[in-house]
């Protein structure tokens, strides 16, 4: 599940974070999904290089 997900491009359900701080972005991200379609974050992740850290 987890390498089909990060092969996958950040979209509107779909967001790659390094790690967990700022915690704020976490949680905008978090309200961002709960108030639209819901989505998946992947933690461990460098958004552009997709290289899991």
């Amino acid at each position: 599940m987890i390498e089909d997900l990060i092969s996958r491009n950040e979209g509107k359900t779909l967001e790659f974070k390094e790690n967990t701080q700022p915690l704020e972005k976490i949680i905008q991200t978090i309200i961002a999904f709960a108030n639209t379609a819901g989505g998946v974050i992947v933690i461990g992740v460098k958004d552009l290089k997709k290289e899991v850290i």
